[in-house]
């Protein structure tokens, strides 16, 4: 079987990215025929065709949040970028087209202009406003998809909530977790993230955004180096976007004015992600809206205690009370409470982290890539029918 997917973004970190590559390599494995669509070529291309997948470029029509002037030519780039992707299609001999994130609409139209099968991966946040540009969307998504892939319960309500929940399936973005448990911890890795053998590690993973609230992160972090003077702090991540680089300007300027500079450490985009996660002593996530929480879910599959916000997908991963404390959103002193009580001992981290590695057997990649491939075998199936 051949699977076009498409995928909106060419950049160094990127969850979609990091959650599509993870599902195909199983799926590859299978028998799967793999073409990944990208915009322009970047840092993923090889990390894809090390899997086995075939990369093409084409132009794309990206649906942004905020409103410009050049949203008027949005139509036409639309109907370029979908006549654009039926020809690629057709040259590829494609059985299937999967869309990887709803900000691109053309593949839908493009499977419907050839009559093939076509899924769409929601993964976006939870914040579904404006309120009726979303009922238009929702719709769109819906009529063009035969299939739509939730990456939580949390962003499954974006459609449910508004009656269009009949092609809806949740499926948690897939983590390989023999990985994250086979991974040793290292003291070099460490060191590396600011940390020395004494010290208790404290961090968060994910691109330097201000969706993301590192300034909650960083003052939590405050507090807790007021309570326990062996606690170092790090931010995995990276600014790609000058909105991101000035972001990022501002968190460090932050640190400097709490006092803990020399605590905290920017350790920049990694590729060796289980072993930053199993470096950590509590891992923290204070981002908002978030649609599911890949990183959360790997310092789960790492046996990390975790503290995350009370918004979103996240208290769905955790099941609060057992597999991780939460915080309430925008509240430093809340976070730095739940970290306070796991460097303490009040809270058992390691029986927590224990009970976070069982629960993250249910973010698998092998199980995500088995209900996929039944998936696209029905649909494949129900288009012969029809034809």
């Amino acid at each position: 079987m051949r699977v076009l997917y498409l995928n909106p973004f060419s950049q160094e970190v990127s969850g979609p990215d990091e959650s599509l590559r993870a599902l195909l390599s199983p799926l590859v494995a299978s028998g799967i025929e793999a073409h990944v669509v990208l915009p322009a070529p970047g840092p993923q291309v090889v990390r894809y065709e090390q899997l086995g997948a075939t990369v093409h470029f084409a132009p794309f029509a990206i649906l942004r949040r905020h409103v410009s002037p050049a949203m008027a030519l949005y139509p036409a780039h639309l109907a370029r970028a979908a006549i654009h992707l039926a020809r690629l299609a057709r040259r590829v001999g494609a059985d299937l087209i999967h869309t990887n994130m709803e900000v691109l609409l053309e593949g839908g139209i493009a499977a419907r202009l050839l009559g093939l099968p076509h899924v769409l991966h929601y993964r976006g946040n939870t914040l579904d406003r404006p309120k009726l540009v979303f009922d238009g969307l929702a719709r769109a998504w819906t009529s063009t998809a035969d299939h739509v892939y939730c990456i939580s319960h949390a962003t499954a309500r974006v459609f449910e909530c508004r009656g269009l929940g009949a092609k809806v399936e949740v499926l948690y973005n897939p983590v390989d977790t023999s990985a994250f448990a086979a991974t040793e911890r290292s003291a070099g890795v460490r060191a590396s993230l600011g940390a020395g053998p004494d010290q208790r590690l404290i961090g968060t993973v994910g691109r330097i955004h201000p969706r993301k609230d590192l300034e909650t992160f960083v003052r939590a972090c405050a507090t807790v180096a007021a309570q326990f003077a062996a606690a170092r702090f790090v931010i995995v991540g990276v600014a790609e976007l000058p909105l991101e680089a000035e972001y990022q300007q501002r968190i460090e300027a932050l640190t400097g004015q709490l006092g803990i500079r020399d605590k905290v450490t920017f350790a920049g985009a990694r590729r060796d992600i289980p072993a930053v996660m199993k470096a950590l002593d509590v891992f923290v996530l204070t981002s908002r809206h978030e649609g599911f929480g890949r990183v959360v879910a790997e310092a789960m599959a790492a046996a990390r205690p975790v503290v995350v916000t009370d918004e979103g997908a996240p208290p769905e991963l955790v099941e609060p009370g057992g597999c991780g404390l939460l915080g309430r959103p925008q509240d430093p002193d809340d976070f730095a409470r739940g970290i306070a009580r796991i460097l303490s001992g009040e809270v058992d981290g390691a029986a927590m982290g224990a009970r976070a590695a069982v629960r993250a057997q249910d973010f698998d990649t092998r199980h995500a890539a088995a209900r996929v491939l039944a998936r696209y075998e029905a649909l494949c199936a129900s288009a012969v029918r029809a034809a």
